[in-house]
C-alpha cells in the first residue's frame, strides 16, 4: 500500500517498517474526517433549531391527560440536530470518493503518515474523555420515576484492562510467526470443526437466553422493569388471540406481524405467559443465531465466526438490572429483542448471503420483500434495516443487474410485502391495513414528546457507539473504492453502520442509560466486522506497528469479550424456573401485571355490560373497553372482546386516544369502561363529557373526588379496578 504520486519514494522506504502507509482512500478517510466533523457540527448548531421547529406538531394535535404531562418532553431541536448528524458518513463518502481531486493538492506534509496518526489519535482522545465524562454522568429526576440520581458506567475500569491485555494478546498472536500459524491452523474449516462450532454457537444462546424464560409465577418475583413491560408486548398478541387486527382495528407498539406467529404456539399449547415466553426467547435465539451466519460468511471460518459471535450474544444481552440469577436484559424485554430485532438481524443474514453472489432481479426481489415485511411489523427498525441492505448492495462491489431491473424487483417486493399483509387482514378483519397505524407510537413518542428523554451531554458513551458506526460506513468506502475482493466485509461494513445510526435514533429520542444497553447489539456486530477487518491488515503485515485506530477496535472487541463474564449459570437459571411464587412487598398480592383475576365476582365486574341503570349481563363475545395493561388478555380468559387499540391506559393519555377508543365503543354496541384505580382524574372528565358515569355504591353516578364511593375490586398489582358506564346507551346493540 503508498500513496501513489504523493509520498516521495525515500520518505515512503524510510517508514516501510516502522509506520503503515495508507492507500489514497484511506488517507482521505483521515484527513477529511475532522473538517467533515466540524461542518457538521456547525451545521447542527446554526440549522437544528429552526429546523426543530419544522417537527413541532400542531396546536391541539396532542391533547395530553393531566397525569401524563410530566412525561412529555418534546425534543425537536435534538431530533433536528440528529438527522444532521446523519450526514457525516455520507459527507465522509462523498469526499472519499472524490480523492482524486482534492489529495493531490493538499501539500506534501499534510499526507505523510504521521498526519493520518495524528488524526486517528486525537480520535482516540476523544473516546478517552468520552469515558471520562460517561463516569462523571449524573442522571437525576426526569430519567427517574423517583427522583433519585443515578450514574452508569457501562464498562469499569477492571474491564478496560481485561480488554487492554486480551487486544495486546490478539496483537502478539498476529506478530509472532509461530503463533500466527497455529491460529490459521486452528481458524482453518473442517466439517467437524464446523459442526461443532455450531452446536456450541447454538448452546451458548440457549443458556444466555434461559434467564429470559418466564411464567406467570416467575414474573411475580421479577424485576420490576420487567414485570411492567412484558404486559405491554404479550398483550399485543393476546389482542390477535381476542379478535383484533394489527394495522386494522389495533396499534402496535413493538410489533405489527409477530404478535400473528405468536399467537400460533398459544393455540396450539396453552395460552399461558409460559408459552409465550419460550416463543419469544426462540425467536430471539434464531435471530441471534443470523448473525452467526453473517459472521460465518464474513470470515468463512466456522471457529473465527464462533470466536466473534460469543462476543457479540453476550453484549446482545447486556446486563440492565436485577441481580445475576433475576435479571433484565434487551432478552428479556421483549419488546427489544425479538420484536424489533429479528426482523433486521434475518434480513442481514440473507444480505450476506447475497453478497457472496452474483447479484440477480430474483434476490433483489427477496430481499426487499422481506425488507418490506420488516418495516410493516416495526417502522422504526425496519426502514432503518431496508436502508442498510441497499447500502450494502451499493457499497459492495460487483456485477449488478440493469438499474430498470433493480427498480422493478425492488418494487415488486414491496408490494408483495404489502399485499401479503393486506391479504391476511382483510381475511381477519375483512379490511385493508391502515398504514399510518405503523408511525402512530412514533408520532407520539418523536412528534409530541411522550416519554421522551433529553441527552444529558454530547460527549458519552453514545458518541462512541455513534463513531463506530461512523468508523464501520468508511471502512466500507474505501474497501468499496479500492476494489476490495471479499465483498461480503465491504457490504456488511456499510450494512451495520446505515442500520447502527437508523435504530439509534431511539436512543435519541428517549435518552435513558438503559435505553443505551439496548442499542450495545449493533455496536457489538460493529466492532466485530471491524476486527475482522484489522485482524486482516494485521495479519498481511505482521512487522508493521499497528495503527491507533486498529489498536482501538481491538481495544473495543475486548470491551465486549468482557461481557462474557455476565453470562448465567445454566443451574441457577433452572432453580429459578422451578421456584415457587412467594409474595414480597414489591410483588405485591400476585403475578403482575399479567394474569387475569380468578375470582367470580371479579370476573362477573370486569365482563358484563350495563343493560339499563342497575342491570348487568354477561354475553359471550360481548364489546368492552379494558384500559388496563394486560386486557386483552383479560378479555380472551373471560370470554369478551376488548375493543380497545391500545395497551391499556398506560398507551392511551391523550383526550385523543381516549375519544377514539370511546367511539370505537359505541361503534361496537358496547357500553362499558374497565378502568386501574387509582387513575388520574382528568380521564375521568373526559368520560363524563361523553356521557359515562363511574358505577358506585349508589348506582351510576358523577366522580366527585373525595365523595364519590367507586365499586371497587382488587386486581394482582396491587390496585383495584373501577367501571364507567356509558348512560346515552344503557340498552347497548350487544345485546339486542
Amino acid at each position: 500500500m503508498s500513496i501513489a504520486g504523493i509520498t516521495p519514494a525515500g520518505a515512503r522506504a524510510q517508514h516501510e517498517e516502522t509506520m503503515p502507509i495508507p492507500d489514497d482512500n484511506a488517507t482521505a478517510a483521515w484527513l477529511c474526517a475532522i473538517p467533515c466533523v466540524l461542518v457538521v457540527l456547525a451545521a447542527g448548531y446554526v440549522l437544528g433549531p429552526p429546523l426543530g421547529r419544522l417537527l413541532t406538531p400542531e396546536a391541539g394535535a396532542y391533547t395530553f391527560l393531566a397525569g401524563s404531562l410530566n412525561l412529555v418532553h418534546p425534543e425537536p431541536t435534538e431530533h433536528a440536530r440528529y438527522l444532521i448528524a446523519l450526514s457525516l458518513p455520507l459527507l465522509m463518502a462523498l469526499a472519499i470518493v472524490l480523492t482524486p481531486r482534492w489529495l493531490p493538492r493538499l501539500p506534501l506534509r499534510l499526507v505523510q503518515p504521521g498526519v493520518v496518526t495524528g488524526v486517528q489519535g486525537l480520535f482516540a482522545g476523544l473516546v478517552v474523555v468520552c469515558y471520562v465524562v460517561q463516569v462523571r454522568l449524573r442522571f437525576g429526576a426526569v430519567y427517574t420515576p423517583d427522583g433519585s440520581v443515578i450514574q452508569v458506567r457501562y464498562f469499569t475500569t477492571a474491564t478496560l484492562l481485561a480488554a487492554g491485555l486480551l487486544a495486546g494478546g490478539v496483537l502478539l498472536t498476529i506478530r509472532q510467526e509461530r503463533s500466527r500459524m497455529a491460529a490459521t491452523a486452528l481458524l482453518r474449516n473442517s466439517r467437524a470443526r464446523t459442526v461443532a462450532a455450531l452446536l456450541l454457537a447454538v448452546a451458548a444462546t440457549a443458556i444466555w437466553m434461559l434467564h429470559a424464560v418466564q411464567s406467570d409465577s416467575t414474573l411475580a418475583s421479577a424485576p420490576e422493569d420487567m414485570r411492567y413491560h412484558v404486559g405491554f408486548v404479550l398483550d399485543e398478541t393476546f389482542a390477535v388471540l381476542n379478535g383484533l387486527t394489527p394495522l386494522v382495528d389495533f396499534t402496535a407498539q413493538y410489533g405489527s406481524l409477530w404478535p400473528f406467529v405468536a399467537a400460533l404456539p398459544l393455540l396450539v399449547f396453552g395460552k399461558t405467559a409460559l408459552v409465550f415466553s419460550l416463543f419469544m426467547c426462540t425467536l430471539t435465539g434464531l435471530a441471534l443465531l443470523a448473525i452467526y451466519g453473517v459472521l460465518r460468511r464474513v470470515t468463512r471460518s466456522a471457529v473465527a465466526a464462533l470466536l466473534l459471535y460469543l462476543p457479540f450474544l453476550a453484549t446482545s444481552l447486556f446486563f440492565i438490572g436485577g441481580d445475576l440469577v433475576n435479571r433484565t436484559t434487551t432478552g428479556s424485554f421483549y419488546g427489544t429483542f425479538p420484536l424489533r430485532y429479528a426482523g433486521p438481524y434475518f434480513l442481514a443474514l440473507l444480505t450476506a448471503r447475497q453478497l457472496g453472489r452474483e447479484l440477480r432481479a430474483s434476490a433483489v426481489y427477496v430481499l426487499f420483500l422481506l425488507g418490506g415485511l420488516t418495516i410493516l411489523n416495526n417502522a422504526d427498525f425496519g426502514i432503518a434495516a431496508l436502508g442498510a441492505t441497499v447500502a450494502a448492495l451499493v457499497w459492495s462491489a460487483g456485477r449488478r443487474p440493469p438499474l430498470l431491473q433493480v427498480v422493478l424487483a425492488s418494487t415488486a417486493g414491496l408490494l408483495t410485502a404489502l399485499a401479503l399483509v393486506a391479504l391476511l387482514t382483510f381475511a381477519r378483519a375483512g379490511s385493508l391495513p391502515e398504514l399510518h397505524r405503523l408511525f402512530d407510537y412514533a408520532r407520539l413518542f418523536t412528534v409530541a414528546g411522550f416519554g421522551m428523554l433529553p441527552m444529558p451531554e454530547l460527549l458519552g458513551m453514545h458518541l462512541v457507539v455513534y463513531l463506530t458506526y461512523v468508523a464501520a460506513i468508511g471502512a466500507a468506502t474505501v474497501r468499496a473504492l479500492r476494489g476490495a475482493r471479499d465483498r461480503v466485509l465491504t457490504g456488511m461494513l456499510a450494512w451495520v453502520g446505515i442500520f447502527g445510526l437508523g435504530s439509534a435514533s431511539y436512543y435519541v429520542g428517549r435518552s435513558h442509560p438503559a435505553t443505551l444497553k439496548s442499542l450495545l447489539s449493533v455496536w457489538a456486530l460493529a466492532l466485530a466486522l471491524l476486527t475482522v477487518l484489522v485482524v486482516r491488515e494485521l495479519a498481511a503485515h505482521p512487522k508493521r506497528r499497528p495503527t491507533i485506530a486498529a489498536m482501538a477496535v481491538l481495544l473495543g472487541f475486548g470491551v465486549t469479550a468482557c461481557s462474557l463474564a455476565q453470562m448465567p449459570a445454566p443451574w441457577a437459571q433452572i432453580e429459578r424456573l422451578d421456584t415457587t411464587f412467594v409474595p414480597t412487598g414489591e410483588s405485591d398480592i400476585g403475578p403482575r401485571p399479567l394474569a387475569p383475576s380468578t375470582d367470580p365476582s371479579t370476573r362477573r365486574f370486569i365482563a358484563t355490560l350495563a343493560d339499563g341503570p342497575h342491570r348487568f349481563v354477561y354475553q359471550p363475545g360481548a364489546p368492552v373497553a379494558i384500559l388496563l395493561r394486560s386486557g386483552h388478555r383479560i378479555a380472551d380468559a373471560y370470554g369478551v372482546r376488548n375493543i380497545s387499540p391500545f395497551t391499556g391506559i398506560e398507551s392511551a393519555v391523550t383526550e385523543q386516544r381516549i375519544k377514539e377508543v370511546l367511539e370505537l365503543l359505541q361503534r361496537a354496541g358496547g357500553n362499558t369502561v374497565i378502568l386501574p384505580n387509582p387513575l388520574d382524574p382528568d380521564i375521568f372528565n373526559v368520560l363524563e363529557r361523553a356521557g359515562f358515569k363511574l358505577l358506585t355504591t349508589q348506582g351510576l353516578h358523577r366522580y366527585i373526588a373525595g365523595k364519590t364511593q367507586a365499586i371497587q375490586y382488587p386486581w394482582p398489582d396491587g390496585g383495584t379496578v373501577i367501571k364507567w358506564v356509558d348512560t346515552h346507551h344503557l340498552h347497548p346493540r350487544a345485546l339486542e
